[in-house]
């Protein structure tokens, strides 16, 4: 009996907690399918009227969300693959090369996880470049992430045996040939983990993507919720119908591919 109850007790204790992730995905949820003066009461009551396709199709046809869904395409996938290449042939090359110089750029790379990007002076360092839209959001947003990969791949390496790389170049295989042919299609659990990772962050990336993209034709998904707010009044309805679209897709990736996210995160952790 003393067993069962810090069982239960952490279990009920984990019951309330999820209420903080619960409520307000039923608070979103409910009020995209109110009408406008309900959903700007702000309640968790249920709809009088369910408005269940009504605002969605508005949403969609007002909110130039197919414009956005197919910028959103655009700079996720762009980003993601520039992601890929770049921190794997990274973390290849400081992991393989054990040197001071190599330990201290990857320390300087690290420091990306804890200093933030300075988005006003990047802003303008590619304004001054003539980088703009897509191209500078795309950068941003790889350099946003390009630590986190970094050290994604630089574990996984570590599970790799170094014999792999030596026996390959002994028979005369080039660089290239060895990390693309040999060493790339051994990543599949980590590369999988950052494509699952990076794709929700830039997905959802607002930060960024406000100061890059800022016009309604260049507006991602994300961005397109500026369509229904005014100066004076906003359409909290369509709002909260934009939040469901945009979000759904996140909350599907993730909730299919859950399980490669914990494999890829762990797979590099024991050196085999």
């Amino acid at each position: 009996m003393s067993r069962k109850r810090p069982r239960w007790a952490a279990e009920a204790a984990g019951l309330l907690l999820s209420l903080l992730v619960v409520v307000p995905l039923y608070f979103i949820v409910v009020n995209s399918f109110k009408d406008k003066a309900g959903a700007a009461a702000m309640s968790l009551a249920l709809p009088r009227k369910w408005f269940l396709l009504s605002n969605y199709a508005e949403m969609i046809d007002a909110g130039g969300v197919l414009t956005g869904l197919k910028n959103s395409a655009l700079v996720t996938f762009a980003t993601v693959a520039l992601l890929i290449v770049l921190c794997s042939m990274t973390a290849f090359t400081l992991q393989r090369k054990n040197t001071r110089m190599s330990g201290l750029l990857y320390l300087l790379i690290l420091l990306g996880l804890m200093i933030p990007l300075q988005i006003i002076p990047a802003y303008f360092i590619t304004y001054y470049l003539h980088v703009k839209t897509y191209l500078a959001a795309i950068v941003m947003l790889a350099v946003t992430n390009f630590s986190f990969g970094t050290f994604l791949y630089t574990g996984f390496y570590k599970s790799i045996p170094r014999e792999i790389d030596e026996s390959a170049i002994v028979d005369g295989v080039g660089p290239y040939r060895l990390f693309f042919g040999i060493i790339f299609p051994l990543l599949r659990p980590v590369t999988v983990t950052l494509i699952i990772i990076s794709f929700m962050g830039v997905w959802n990336d607002f930060g960024i993507t406000i100061y890059f993209l800022n016009s309604p034709r260049n507006y991602t998904v994300t961005l397109t919720i500026f369509n229904f707010l005014g100066t004076y009044s906003s359409d909290w309805n369509l709002i909260f119908a934009n939040v469901v679209l945009v979000s759904a897709p996140v909350v599907i990736v993730y909730l299919l591919l859950q399980r490669y996210i914990i494999d890829g995160m762990t797979a590099g952790s024991v050196k085999g």
